[in-house]
């Protein structure tokens, strides 16, 4: 008896051992069924956004070049006078800015989701001084503006004074572009976009901010300003149109550069944005380029 007692519960172990890994499979299985099920509606979110971007990036490519083909028709028609020529040539200029930097910004959408380093980017580090690029910058926009009575101006003192900072200049180009081209798109009619800054000798950073009146920055939406798609109601009805992906790629160059990008109301109800990058702390992470001839324009 005690040898068919034991076989007993030895099978009786060895029937709980097997239903204990088929429950753990079952658990198992399930698990994976509900991550599948979650990585379909993601993926599937993401086809969305990736067709909404596409078809607003068209939409906002097709009406510059519109705009730039329906002025050159005329102007080569000679159906406008010498001085309304040229505000037409203006305005095509003014158009041009604008398809290239979205361009631009639809070919930095991939790089810097794959490369989230410094050392991942193709650019060398070189000096940047970055009055002389805020005042090229501002002449740039300031075409955008004119129909709005939006005037860029760049106020000189202390951002004058501050050392060149050590970056990827393309890259913090692009990131000043796409603050002040939202900056003069949701303005408010005959209103400045004030561009000033100042250095921090403590921390060695100099900080530039783009400030404008028009779309207030509430409080709880402030950090979502930086969020990937992320659009306000105010801004959806300025401008239906838009991506939201502007101040998202402006966030990821800063990122990499390890400054800090920041946006507030000021006491005289301008809406701010700041940019902090450090003169020389990139220093060694990167290959660095020779300071370029000081009259080279950028």
């Amino acid at each position: 008896m005690s040898v068919n007692n034991h076989g007993e519960s030895s099978n009786n172990t060895d029937s709980l051992d097997i239903q204990t890994k088929l429950d753990k499979l079952i658990q198992e299985n399930n698990l994976l069924k509900e991550t599948n099920k979650s990585l379909q509606n993601q993926f599937e979110q993401i086809k969305k956004e990736q067709i909404t971007y596409l078809q607003n990036v068209s939409h906002q490519l097709v009406a510059p070049l519109n705009a730039m083909k329906w002025h050159i028709e005329n102007l080569t028609a000679a159906r406008i006078s010498v001085e309304r020529g040229k505000k037409v040539l203006r305005s095509i200029y003014s158009q041009a800015t604008i398809a290239v930097h979205l361009a631009k910004n639809f070919a930095l959408m991939s790089n810097l989701e794959a490369d989230q380093t410094l050392a991942a980017q193709r650019e060398p580090l070189e000096a940047v001084d970055l009055k002389r690029l805020m005042v090229n910058l501002a002449d740039d926009f300031q075409p955008s503006g004119w129909d709005k009575s939006v005037h860029v101006s760049v106020i000189d003192h202390p951002l004058e004074e501050a050392p060149s900072v050590l970056a990827i200049k393309n890259l913090i180009s692009q990131v000043f572009s796409n603050i002040i081209e939202n900056a003069i798109k949701y303005s408010t009619t005959d209103t400045d976009i004030k561009i000033y800054g100042n250095y921090d000798s403590d921390n060695d950073t100099v900080s530039v901010y783009i400030a404008n009146k028009g779309i207030s920055l509430p409080s709880d939406e402030i950090e979502l300003i930086f969020t990937r798609g992320y659009r306000s109601k105010d801004a959806t009805n300025i401008y239906p149109a838009g991506t939201g992906f502007g101040m998202y790629i402006a966030k990821k160059i800063i990122d990499i550069h390890e400054g800090n990008i920041t946006a507030f109301t000021d006491k005289d109800g301008f809406s701010v944005f700041r940019v902090t990058l450090s003169v020389k702390g990139l220093k060694g992470k990167t290959i660095q380029r020779e300071s370029k001839d000081s009259t080279n324009r950028r």
